[in-house]
């Protein structure tokens, strides 16, 4: 038993220890040799989607290098003591592959997805390995907790199940958001959101005064001219962003041309992407047309394909001084979310695409998910620590307990929160993952002609 362990546990440790950056260009790659693609043409569909992948971190990275040190200025301005420090994902990656549970999840997770499609309880192959950390993590803390091994499994396989069940929800509106077919984002934090942007959709179309109302990106463009366009929008929000902080002119700028060739390059790599997957999606399609009668699968990718939307960069920007009053202001919050001021554009990943580009509907729904995210952190918080400790981890200087903040409070709340409770919690959390799949087995979708279309899950 402790052979096979070992060997899971090593098949597990070189995947991971590839990174994402190759390894998205060699799933991509494999999985178009195995639909019939040609060697060239799979050779060039990995490298372009590995190298539009690459474009979104760098464009991401200058967004967190630009942005974070504003809302620090707030943060300090304001000499907030708390609890708990943000560590942000690549501490809270580590401490889950750290883990008994983080070992062997890629393997496990891999076989779970399987069995999910052998089932068909699930259309997406999700093929992001790399983001397989999310459920050694929530593994992990719900092990720490409670002591037993079994019920840290159980943990990772709810939010896998999950992650894969919503994905292929939400996945007619990501492809329509995106240009994309064929794909779905099962990427566990931002599909965390995706519950949140339905219930408030429903809200928004039956809300006097919001119902009628669509602030669209590419309308606003066409009403406003210049003053549409994403990149001058980009300049003039860093711009005032950077003047409210305090910084002289030329330093608001400066900000603010960084943040327009953000919103000018984010798009851009998305459609290198979309370039690098259509042989991919066409084949996939003819495969499982002459193989499976048609059945519809779909490839689940990184959220990282979902932030080129000009909706999702322009709430990247804005959520920043949400983030800064929730921490001050919010009641019950304990988390200073320092890290997470780098990986913003990912908070409207999802919900962009479910309100389909309407600017003002995510940006209510991005502050609705922040709530939750902060509770979610501040949950974790004990948790995070305790498992930290068990595995020498450095806290960040000054910090007495650290945890992650991300979009995924609510199912960090909702499976931890009942794992807690050992085996009864356990039960509980099979009857709502059962009701969660009853309930996503199709979904109605109204066209603009008033008929009603029902989508399979």
């Amino acid at each position: 038993m402790n052979s096979i362990l070992d060997f899971f546990s090593k098949f597990g440790s070189a995947l991971s220890g590839v990174g994402s950056t190759l390894m998205v260009p060699m799933i991509i790659m494999i999985v178009a040799l195995f639909f019939r693609v040609g060697f060239k043409k799979a050779l060039k569909s990995g490298l372009l989607v590995g190298a539009g992948f690459q474009g979104i971190s760098l464009a991401t990275g200058l967004l967190g290098s630009s942005v974070g040190p504003t809302a620090k200025l707030l943060f300090d301005k304001y000499s907030i003591d708390l609890q708990f420090v943000d560590a942000g994902w690549a501490a809270a990656a580590g401490i889950g592959y750290s883990t008994q549970i983080g070992a062997v999840i890629i393997p496990v997770i891999l076989g779970f997805n399987m069995l999910l499609l052998a089932l068909k309880l699930t259309k997406t192959v999700n093929i992001d390995i790399w983001n397989y950390w999310h459920y050694a993590f929530i593994g992990s803390l719900a092990y720490a907790v409670t002591g037993n091994i079994i019920i840290g499994f159980l943990g990772s396989f709810a939010y896998c199940a999950f992650s894969l069940r919503m994905a292929d929800y939400t996945a007619k509106d990501v492809q329509k958001a995106l240009g994309i077919p064929g794909i779905s984002i099962p990427q566990a934090a931002s599909i965390s959101t995706a519950p949140i942007a339905y219930v408030m959709e429903w809200i928004y179309n039956r809300t006097p005064g919001l119902k009628n109302l669509h602030v669209d990106t590419g309308e606003l463009n066409k009403k406003v001219g210049i003053f549409g366009d994403p990149i001058v929008l980009g300049f003039i929000l860093g711009t005032l962003l950077g003047l409210v902080v305090g910084y002289d002119l030329a330093a608001a700028g400066t900000l603010g041309i960084k943040l327009g060739a953000v919103m000018l390059i984010l798009p851009r790599m998305v459609k290198i992407i979309m370039e690098g997957l259509m042989p991919v999606s066409e084949a996939a399609k003819k495969f499982m047309q002459s193989k499976f009668s048609g059945q519809e699968y779909y490839i689940g990718l990184d959220s990282a394909v979902g932030v080129g939307t000009p909706a999702a960069i322009a709430v990247s920007i804005l959520i920043v001084p949400i983030y800064v009053i929730f921490t001050i202001y919010l009641p019950g919050n304990q988390t200073l979310p320092i890290s997470a001021l780098a990986g913003t554009i990912y908070t409207a990943a999802i919900s962009s695409c479910v309100h389909k580009g309407d600017f003002l509907r995510t940006f209510l729904t991005s502050c609705v998910c922040a709530v939750f995210a902060f509770l979610g952190a501040t949950f974790i918080g004990p948790a995070v620590t305790m498992v930290a400790n068990s595995i020498n981890y450095t806290f960040p200087e000054g910090a007495a307990g650290i945890t992650y903040f991300s979009p995924s409070g609510l199912s960090y709340i909702t499976i931890l929160g009942l794992l807690k409770n050992h085996w009864i919690g356990a039960a509980i959390l099979l009857v709502v993952m059962i009701a969660f799949f009853w309930i996503t087995r199709e979904r109605k979708e109204v066209k603009q002609d008033g008929e009603e279309l029902v989508i399979k899950s």
